[in-house]
């Protein structure tokens, strides 16, 4: 339990500061010719300072590569915010990168959060944190133990030291069985959308989210039903919205619908939760992360997994990263600039259900549906690659 107090909310408050400040100055340059060299800035500044807003914020806030947002999210709430999330239990669950499921009640919608769309303006058509790659191809051929430097991990616990490339020469224990179903397809946020675009259009539940179907992570969800599926994998497809009407509290409802598919369907060894990021800049600029695969502008790709340094119960956390990696691997052989580096964070994220559990982030609110539809086909080849490869002989 950390400490609680004035002293403490006053560190809080001069962390949030100082990293909303660090952000504000990256995003604005003194020229229009600094902003390339400034949004570069930004992107180093956010993750020198992750460690230090979550050390003060606990391990309930966001501290991956969604900076920007959990900045923007805490201030107003910083001064009045509960630590109520460390003594909530098992049941009670960890927020994904987004600040609303930091709290235990809802918050007041904030006026941003009215907006029916993400503006297209102010957008960023190149990806974050690759440069265009020299050689692109669409294969997803895994790279060789040589070229184990290409992985990247962001390492946003408190305790957990490794090297990712050790997890490469690791043997997978996932076991697929070759009867069906095989994979769990869910989402913990189901209601997450991407900017609206021409053809694209919806009605939105909140900024960058809605309820349709079509147009929310479920869309998402289909199109990688859909490749496993064409790769003689089986799927289900779980299409509550467990964040909706209510935010807080999804993750423990969504825990509740994976044990009650796996209660009634025992084959299934893979679980997907499958959201989309947000990268948001203290001036309300919305990001965009994509890479160019045979001449297509795709989504990029982020997995996330979770670990038992927040002191949940998650013993073999190091399966599902080994798993992670392996997938990794074989987006790499897609393209260098395709994913995003692999997210180990303090929370569980639901991941001990299964040794195939994952997070799979598909590119963040600024990318259209169309790119996030692309970058998922991309990632459910390469991963059910992987899994054909753990399919149990006879």
């Amino acid at each position: 339990m950390r400490p609680k107090g004035q002293g403490r909310r006053l560190r809080r408050l001069a962390a949030l500061g100082a990293a909303a400040g660090a952000v504000w100055l990256a995003v604005h340059p003194g020229t229009v010719a600094d902003m390339g060299a400034a949004l570069v800035q930004r992107l180093n500044v956010g993750r020198l300072l992750s460690q230090a807003v979550s050390a003060e914020l606990g391990a309930d806030t966001p501290e991956d590569a969604s900076l920007e947002e959990a900045v923007l999210e805490a201030l107003p709430r910083a001064a009045q915010e509960e630590e109520t999330a460390e003594t909530a239990g098992e049941e009670e669950q960890a927020p994904l990168p987004e600040a609303e499921e930091t709290d235990i009640e809802e918050p007041e919608p904030e006026a941003e959060r009215e907006e029916t769309s993400v503006p297209a303006s102010g957008l960023l058509d190149a990806p974050l944190e690759e440069d265009e790659p020299e050689e692109t191809g669409s294969e997803a051929d895994a790279i060789t133990p040589a070229d184990a430097s290409l992985l990247e991990l962001t390492n946003s616990t408190d305790s957990i030291e490794l090297e990712l490339a050790d997890y490469l020469e690791r043997e997978l224990t996932l076991t697929v069985s070759r009867e069906g179903p095989q994979i769990l397809i869910m989402h913990t946020h189901a209601t997450e959308a991407y900017t609206i675009a021409d053809g694209d259009e919806y009605v939105a539940s909140d900024t960058a989210r809605t309820t349709d179907e079509n147009y929310n992570m479920i869309r998402v969800g289909e199109e990688m039903k859909a490749v496993f599926e064409e790769m003689g994998l089986s799927v289900i497809h779980d299409t509550t919205l467990y964040d909706y009407p209510s935010y807080t509290g999804s993750y423990a409802r969504s825990l509740a619908g994976i044990a009650g598919y796996l209660e009634e369907y025992p084959t299934i060894s893979v679980v997907l939760d499958v959201h989309r990021d947000a990268l948001i800049a203290a001036d309300g600029t919305v990001y965009k992360v994509t890479d160019t695969v045979d001449g297509e502008t795709v989504a990029q790709v982020m997995l996330v997994v979770g670990t038992d340094d927040g002191g949940l119960n998650h013993p073999n956390w190091e399966e599902n990263l080994t798993l992670a990696t392996y997938i990794q691997a074989r987006l790499l052989g897609i393209d260098a600039g395709f994913p995003r580096a692999i997210n180990l964070r303090s929370q569980r994220f639901n991941q001990h259900m299964t040794a195939g559990s994952l997070l799979v982030e598909v590119g963040t609110s600024g990318n259209t549906l169309r790119e996030a539809l692309a970058g998922a086909r991309l990632f459910a080849r390469a991963a059910g690659e992987v899994y054909l490869e753990c399919m149990e002989s006879g």
